[in-house]
Formats: C-alpha cells, sequence, structure tokens
C-alpha cells in the first residue's frame, strides 16, 4: 500500500495542530510498514522541494502564498491545484490512497486528484460547529464543498461532535478516529527545572494564542479565580495575535505577580510537567492538540464544552469540562480541579496513562488508518 498525504502546509512553514497530527501519524502509519509520502506547498522558493522529516519522505510545491488562503489570493490557491494535478500525472503509481489533512481547499484538490486519478480519497476534518472545515461562507467555498460532497470521499472525524457534523453537512461514509499522542514526548530526564512552591496552584494554558481559544476568557477567569483563592497562578505559554491584550488586561487589573507570560518554549510537553492544572477557554476545537499533550502530562484537566473535550476529560477522574463559555463557568469548574488536585495522590495520572494507551498513542491510531485504506482498497 502506498499513502499520498495531502496538507496545503506543512513544517517548516507552520506547526499548527493539523500540521503535526499529519507528521506524527504518518510516521506511525510507516511503521506499519506502509509507504507514505506527504504533499505540500512551501511558501520560500529556496526552500526544501524534497526531503525525508521524522523518517517520512516530504515533497513541496512552491507557492508564495500559503494555497488555502483564497479570496485575494485564489491565483495562488489555483496555482499550486495545477501543480498538484501535473505532479500527480507523473506520479499517479506511487499512491493508492489519497489522505487529506483538513477539509477546506486541501480537500478540493484531494477530490481533483482522486476523480481524475480514480483512487479512494479519505478527509480529515480538523474543526467543528460554526468553524467545521466545509462551512465557508465564500462564493468559492460552498462550489467547492458541493464538489467535494458529491465525491463522496471517506470523511474521518475526530471526535463525536465533528461526526454529526459531517452527517449533518451530507456526508455520507463517516468513521471516527480520534488524534494521537506520541508518548515519547514525555522526557523523565527533561532539562526543566521545578522550583514553583508547593502551596502555590498552578493553572496554565499552552498553545496558539489566537481569537477562537479565547484568551480574553481565561485571562477573566484567572481574575475571578484570584479574589476566591489567594494561591493560585496563571502560567500561559504561547504566541500569538491575542498575547498584547491579554498583557494589557492583566496589568489593568494589577495581576502581574499573579500571572506569568512564557512566549513560546521548545519541549512545551516536558514544561507543562511543572504545572498542575490545564485550563481551556476555547469557543471551537477539532481535538486540541495541547488538551491532549496536557493529558500525557498527567495534568488535571478543564476545558469548555468543545469538540475532543469529552473524550479525554471524565468527571471527578481527570478533570471538568465546564457548562459553557463564559468565565465564570470555567471558573466554576476550575475550582473543580483545584480539588481534584488537592485530594489527588496519582490517581489522575494514572486514569490518564490508562486513556492514552487504550486510545491515543501513535501506535493505535495509525493501525485504525491502516484498517481503513485496506478497506477503502478493498471496495475500490
Amino acid at each position: 500500500m502506498k499513502i499520498l498525504m495531502l496538507t496545503c502546509q506543512y513544517m517548516p512553514d507552520v506547526f499548527g495542530g493539523a500540521e503535526k497530527q499529519c507528521g506524527r501519524v504518518s510516521k506511525g502509519i510507516q511503521a506499519e510498514g506502509v509507504n507514505v509520502h506527504i504533499l505540500t506547498s512551501r511558501q520560500k522558493f529556496k526552500g526544501k522541494a524534497n526531503e525525508v522529516m521524522n523518517e517520512v519522505p516530504v515533497t513541496r510545491l512552491y507557492s508564495p502564498i500559503a494555497p488555502d488562503l483564497l479570496g485575494r489570493w485564489l491565483p495562488f490557491s489555483v496555482y499550486w491545484l495545477i501543480r498538484v494535478l501535473i505532479w500527480g500525472m507523473f506520479n499517479s503509481k506511487s499512491f493508492d490512497v489519497i489522505h487529506c489533512h483538513q477539509g477546506k481547499f486541501g480537500a478540493f484538490v484531494g477530490c481533483c486528484l482522486a476523480r481524475l486519478f480514480k483512487k479512494p480519497i479519505l478527509i480529515k476534518v480538523g474543526n467543528s460547529n460554526q468553524f467545521m472545515d466545509f462551512k465557508a461562507k465564500k462564493v468559492i467555498g460552498p462550489i467547492m464543498a458541493d464538489f467535494v460532497l458529491k465525491t463522496e470521499p471517506t470523511v474521518v472525524a475526530i471526535s463525536g461532535v465533528i461526526a454529526q457534523n459531517c452527517k449533518d453537512f451530507g456526508f455520507k461514509n463517516i468513521i471516527n478516529i480520534p488524534n494521537s499522542i506520541d508518548k515519547s514526548l514525555i522526557n523523565d530526564d527533561s532539562s526543566f527545572t521545578d522550583s514553583k512552591n508547593d502551596s502555590v496552584i498552578n493553572l496554565f494554558y499552552h498553545g496558539r494564542l489566537e481569537q477562537i481559544k479565547k484568551v480574553d476568557v481565561l485571562m477573566e477567569t484567572f481574575a475571578l479565580l484570584s479574589k476566591k483563592h489567594e494561591q493560585v497562578h496563571f502560567h500561559l505559554i504561547g504566541s500569538g495575535s491575542v498575547l498584547p491584550a491579554a498583557k494589557k488586561y492583566i496589568e489593568k487589573n494589577n495581576l502581574q505577580k499573579k500571572v506569568t507570560f512564557y512566549g513560546e518554549v521548545d519541549d512545551p510537553v516536558n514544561f507543562i510537567k511543572l504545572f498542575d492544572i490545564f485550563v481551556n477557554a476555547s469557543e471551537a476545537e477539532g481535538f486540541s492538540n495541547s488538551l491532549l499533550e496536557a493529558l500525557l502530562a498527567g495534568k488535571v484537566l478543564v476545558s469548555t464544552p468543545v469538540s475532543g473535550a469529552s473524550d479525554a476529560i471524565f468527571t471527578d477522574k481527570n478533570g471538568y469540562i465546564a457548562t459553557g463559555f463564559s468565565a465564570a463557568e470555567i471558573a466554576k469548574s476550575t475550582e473543580d480541579g483545584i480539588a481534584l488536585h488537592n485530594k489527588n495522590s496519582g490517581e489522575v495520572q494514572a486514569f490518564s496513562e490508562q486513556l492514552i494507551t487504550s486510545n491515543f498513542t501513535v501506535d493505535v491510531i495509525a493501525k485504525e488508518y491502516v484498517k481503513l485504506y485496506k478497506k477503502l482498497l478493498g471496495a475500490s
């Protein structure tokens, strides 16, 4: 079996969740004895057109602008589409199944390849509800989505919420396979030094700090908690467009001594081992990589009721899901999380380790994809 992994952007141009998952699962699938090739774009002409990353070959077709931006950048999207189709003409025998990471423009490109070369295709849908991959408001978006629907691809939903979104949208062939996490990301010999005060409850969030993550609500949540709990401290790890506003809010509320901003760190999974309770205020997710990483680190988890939360968080076992998206509702669940942390003597970590081993390790997820590929090829 030969699998073509299609993603509009990839590392090092972008280090987002979809790109991390693409790299992680590609390596895992290759470890199962299946040939994998990643096809993507590069925004630097002098960037590497071909290389092997994490033991998986990667081909990058040049596009000066990210091909999935569309809108006024549509000519660059069309240019990359043409490049992909030409590549497919010369390499059609090098792949048996097309595996698209995320819907959106990449799914349209993948479906063009699938139709032209009569190959089975699966599309992993990366977001939910109002941000679901195929809910495009622009004129060209609905046209592409209709083309994808008529291609009748197999859709991989990474959570139950996304599966229902896909069904409501009109997809018929839907299978649930969650995101994966690499257990080797945790290193017991990590160089990070634990110098925190044991009497302090260390809340944290790590990830890209953009509007959809609702960092403003996160800061408001912490402000509410700090009024009731003298011992709490908040740690914000990451960078993004909303970071300046978050810093201003903390200064305005005179909480500088109770909040630490770190920016990006090189090894976030081992860095967050220093802290206690993960708090996520996002308004939408596919299946949060940050949540999975905090699960891997064995931390108490608190999240808004976004897609993927109920797959990773079990009440009174390893955390709590807020009843809504307001700061007050998140603060209430975080207080429950503080109580769980205070009485926890290893049960949370033990529960989460078993949950990961059974459901989220790279080898478990890779085997699920290999079974799906075989099914697709058997039916094609």
